[in-house]
């Protein structure tokens, strides 16, 4: 009896040092831009599926409204997008594919979302 508490204990340790040496994931994948016919950028609706004060960002977004919801890359620090015109902004709707923007480039600078301060 004794030998089976001890491997049942042993087994509980070892799967919660493998949960704990997961990981921590940032705030998703990718990041989620809501595109209209012009290519203009809109704010995606985003919210938190976990209930914790400690990890406040958003972690699901989505795009309400008549915009196509594209997925790109989030930019890494100290990278910038391209600025905003309406010569990026019709060159990002014209490369979406399959509601994607990976690695989009325009004048040099990848096409991404910067993180937030605390990002």
């Amino acid at each position: 009896m004794r030998a089976l508490f001890l491997t049942t204990l042993i087994a509980a340790v070892g799967a919660c040092a493998a949960a704990a040496a997961q990981p921590a994931q940032g705030p998703g994948d990718s990041a989620v831009l809501c595109l209209d016919g012009l290519g203009v950028n809109h704010p995606p609706v985003c919210h938190s599926s976990t209930a914790s004060r400690l990890s406040p960002e958003p972690d699901i977004c989505s795009c309400h409204g008549p915009y196509q919801q594209v997925r790109t890359n989030w930019c890494a620090r100290g990278e910038t997008p391209p600025p905003d015109s309406a010569d990026f902004d019709r060159a990002r709707v014209a490369a979406v594919k399959d509601g994607s923007l990976y690695n989009f480039m325009y004048q040099g600078k990848r096409a991404c979302v910067p993180l937030g301060p605390n990002g």
